[in-house]
């Protein structure tokens, strides 16, 4: 699954709940991401937005967690916070004095 691919799907989980297969799933794609994340060659997300994508779609997780108290969902929240993680470690690594307002927040 691609990144987009991945967002989309985890999106429409957050906006319309999902069975727990499909977040165990999706949990699984988002660690299976931030597992390729140290391959790249390049900082992944220089601008920050996709950084910023996650944490919008872990709040929206968290709402919906609230709601239903679906236990895969904190899974897949869990999941989207390594895969943040991974990122930020990984851009910051490439150019350290590029750490961006989001240091010390979820991903940081």
């Amino acid at each position: 699954m691609r990144p987009l691919e991945l967002l989309r799907a985890i999106s429409s989980v957050a906006q319309t709940g999902g069975t727990p297969a499909q977040c165990e799933t999706l949990a699984r794609e988002a660690a299976r991401l931030a597992d390729m994340v140290g391959w790249a060659n390049g900082p992944i997300d220089a601008g920050g937005r996709l950084l910023e994508r996650l944490a919008a779609l872990q709040d929206d997780l968290g709402l919906r967690h609230a709601q239903t108290r679906e236990p895969s969902l904190r899974l897949l929240h869990d999941a989207l916070s390594e895969l943040g993680r991974a990122i930020a470690r990984h851009d910051e690594q490439l150019d350290p004095d590029a750490a961006g307002e989001d240091e010390g927040e979820d991903f940081a």
